[in-house]
């Protein structure tokens, strides 16, 4: 593997700044709508939580509805997507799906507050959840891409969504049973939530080899 050149290191560590600019804005933007209301929050108040300008929080974001979204990250590693694109670590695909998922649960305290907030808002904005679903799409893209790149062949965009929708119920799921147990971390709930939806499908013979009556 080749080292990074010098050139190279400043745009990493510029890229990696503003991430976590994004990133903070969103937090800022989710915790103070919950706190105070969406309306009642202001751009001037999100940008002043992070210790940044406004103008520099329209460099990120057009909106606060948009910040309390968030950036549209995307799905696992660059090289846990080549992993899954192989057709692994498994073989399996709702379980490859479920470990790809997984790393983008990191740093889990962060993760666990954001999903929590995200639901606190969604019970008392309705335009918070349809901004949620407008990002759902894009997410349905990036999961369609990553299906075809592994089957070899475009998949429908009925079954991506299905898949992606799958994925979002499972992440928040976990996120929701792990809340009162922060021994547990989220990468085993969403394997835990993963192995409860596969129960779904089991017929009388499966349950039996597992020892449920």
């Amino acid at each position: 593997m080749s080292s990074p050149s010098r050139d190279e290191a400043p745009l990493g560590l510029r890229a990696q700044k503003k991430r976590r600019t994004a990133l903070d804005l969103c937090m800022a933007a989710r915790r103070l709508a919950v706190e105070r209301g969406l309306d009642a929050t202001t751009v001037e108040d999100v940008a002043k939580v992070v210790g940044v300008s406004p103008r520099t929080f329209f460099n990120y974001y057009e909106t606060k509805l948009d910040a309390v979204v968030g950036p549209v990250q995307d799905i696992g590693s660059p090289e846990g997507r080549e992993v899954f694109i192989a057709g692994g670590p498994s073989g399996i695909l709702i379980q490859d799906l479920t470990w790809l998922f997984a790393a983008t649960l990191e740093p889990e305290a962060e993760v666990r507050e954001a999903i929590s907030l995200v639901v606190e808002l969604i019970k008392t904005e309705p335009r918070v959840l349809t901004a949620f679903m407008a990002v759902g799409v894009r997410q349905e893209t990036a999961v369609a891409e990553l299906l075809s790149a592994r089957a070899g062949a475009p998949v429908t965009p009925e079954f991506a969504s299905l898949a992606s929708g799958i994925m979002t119920t499972l992440t928040t799921r976990a996120a929701m049973s792990s809340t009162g147990d922060s021994a547990k971390s989220l990468t085993a709930a969403l394997h835990e939530q993963c192995a409860m939806a596969a129960q779904l499908f089991e017929g009388p013979d499966d349950s039996t080899r597992r020892g449920v009556k």
